[in-house]
């Protein structure tokens, strides 16, 4: 077998920046703020300013000298894409830290890409191999002679895509409430395994001889004994939504929050209650074709799956601050839900016999055997918390690009791999022995755990 040779991609030609150049940056970011201090420390004018002053005045207005003209009634009173959404001055160096009241419309959203990572879905080593030349009586279980792992251990845990959409609508003019959900969801497939040999390389699965008290192994392909194919799939699939109330919890209602001194709006703090639906779901699944090599000959179809489902259900308390930094705004997430975790396991397996070319079906494959096959459902106390964290721009008075980071720890789940008992009678594999000697393995106990799934967050805000 050829090793794969791992190339480095090419990253290109390394560039840098000149120490005239950073320093004229920051020379720039200094100037805008000093420029903020400053405008906070000038005297109130004593005259009104026009009420559209910033530099984001309504390109529809028609001005009069002395007067003020008002923009088209509408649902919207300011168009989204007025030809200064994404103009030089918007991202020059000197208004990238100067302010902009942003629309304080009623409605908003948020779309976010995630890029997160899941924790681990643990299993015992599933298959193994041994170079050729071992002996049967040293090859395929686990502290055999050059035994080694090819499928199992930890996972799922690569990195996996998802979205996230936030929204929600203030119930009254002033900000205080507001109605509010979001959802989101992470995609990709799990790990894989499949190989296939006809006798030469050794292919095994590993378990635990309860009756002998030793470890052994069950063979897929071995010289002159069984040739045969294996493929092992796992998948993890996450999803969660929430519908909540938001509430103002520092001021009051009717309160107006405005740019203090045209240099800095105010913080806002809202409580959050409401509802949370988490949905966690792991299946492991295993496919094995045998044909025996020697007289009388025969083929063996197994399929196994091991399969759980976790639906928590829950009251979710929390709050989020934002603080207005100019251009920029940061914002920060606490919440955490309590409630009910419907636990569900699902074991199932089955053996295909063709032996003189008749067809028979037994119950059981290798790690599912009728002593835990089964569907298997209890109810369990859950806390699912959440860290979140996001720094946003304004682009333009609706519109603001957001990147962040989210972490999510869900207590009391059971994976897939948690329910695999190794621990077989090999008396129960198909065709079972009868009478049958030694205790009924492997055995169903719910096993649990917890998880956690976290990364970065890239979209952007936009208010209506």
């Amino acid at each position: 077998m050829i090793a794969p040779q791992f190339v480095p991609p090419d990253r290109g030609v390394a560039t840098s920046i000149s120490p005239s150049l950073l320093a004229r940056l920051l020379l720039i970011a200094l100037v805008g703020l000093v420029d903020c201090q400053n405008v906070a420390a000038q005297p109130a004018l004593a005259t009104l300013s026009p009420p559209i002053s910033s530099a984001w005045d309504d390109p529809y207005a028609l001005p009069s000298s002395g007067r003020f003209a008002a923009a088209p009634v509408g649902l919207i009173d300011q168009p989204l894409f007025d030809g200064r959404l994404l103009s030089d001055s918007a991202f020059s160096p000197m208004r990238m830290f100067q302010n902009v009241e942003p629309y304080r419309g009623r409605m908003f959203i948020r779309g976010e890409y995630l890029g997160w990572q899941m924790d681990p879905l643990d299993t015992p080593p599933l298959v193994t191999t041994n170079p050729t030349g071992t002996p049967q009586n040293q090859s395929g279980f686990i502290g055999g002679t050059d035994t080694s792992t090819l499928f199992g251990g930890e996972l799922n845990d690569s990195f996996r895509s998802g979205f996230r959409v936030r929204g929600g609508w203030y119930v009254d003019p002033s900000r205080f409430w507001a109605i509010g959900g979001d959802y989101y969801e992470l995609f990709g497939d799990g790990d894989s395994f499949n190989a296939a040999s006809n006798g030469s390389p050794i292919l095994a699965r590993p378990f635990y001889d309860i009756v002998g008290g030793r470890e052994t192994a069950r063979f897929t392909s071995f010289p002159a004994l069984v040739s045969g194919d294996i493929a092992v799939s796992s998948d993890t699939k996450l999803r969660s939504f929430g519908i909540n109330l938001q509430a103002d919890a520092v001021n009051p209602p009717n309160h107006s929050s405005q740019m203090a001194n045209g240099c800095a709006r105010e913080p806002r703090v809202d409580w959050i209650v409401g509802y949370r639906n988490v949905l966690l779901q792991d299946k492991l699944q295993f496919s094995e074709n045998l044909t025996a090599l020697v007289p009388p000959g025969g083929i063996a179809n197994l399929r196994e799956s091991f399969e759980t489902e976790n639906q928590f259900q829950g009251l979710e308390l929390g709050f989020v601050r934002e603080v207005p930094l100019g251009r920029w705004w940061f914002e920060t997430t606490s919440r955490v839900a309590v409630g009910n975790n419907a636990q569900q396991v699902k074991i199932a397996g089955s053996t295909r016999l063709i032996e003189a070319g008749v067809a028979e079906t037994f119950p059981g494959g290798l790690y599912a055997q009728r002593t835990n096959i089964g569907s298997y459902e209890r109810d369990r106390f859950t806390v699912v918390p959440e860290l979140g964290a996001t720094i946003g721009f304004h682009v333009g008075p609706r519109i603001s690009l957001t990147a962040g980071y989210t972490f999510v720890y869900i207590s009391n789940v059971v994976r897939a791999g948690d329910q695999i008992d190794t621990d077989i009678n090999p008396g129960l594999l198909p065709v079972e022995v009868n009478p049958l000697n030694g205790p009924l393995r492997p055995r169903f106990i719910f096993r649990e755990t917890d998880f956690y799934a976290h990364g970065l967050t890239v979209g952007g805000d936009f208010r209506f």
